[in-house]
């Protein structure tokens, strides 16, 4: 039986390596090209504080301390990028579904709360 978890892996590592072929095949063409504003808003001017957030597997941050700013200086930066979040998607999904990860809806933890108020001391 496929697992939620599992198809959606898929669907994650297929889209890393659609986007590393895309760019393998296409970059010289890709680098010529601006990126579009709303790329560069995103990964440079833009307020990055969910976008580091998100990061909740990136070594980056631990190993220089500081956010990590992707370079988008042309399309093939944004492809990249683009890439480079789908592989980051991979290692946060793999780490969400270690057993010992507490994550659960808001409504499993209205019930927790509810069981935790009802059990007494």
């Amino acid at each position: 039986m496929l697992t939620l978890h599992f198809c959606h892996q898929s669907c994650l590592e297929h889209a890393y390596s659609t986007y590393d072929s895309f760019l393998n095949d296409h970059g010289e063409e890709l680098s010529s090209l601006p990126p579009p504003d709303v790329a560069t808003s995103y990964y440079r001017d833009g307020d990055l504080y969910m976008f580091d957030e998100m990061q909740t597997t990136s070594s980056h941050i631990e190993c220089s301390g500081e956010p990590r700013r992707p370079k988008c200086d042309n399309l093939f930066d944004v492809f990249t990028n683009i890439r480079d979040d789908e592989a980051e998607h991979v290692k946060t999904m793999n780490h969400l579904q270690k057993q010992e990860m507490a994550v659960m809806s808001m409504n499993q933890l209205d019930e927790c709360v509810v069981a935790a108020d009802t059990a007494g001391p």
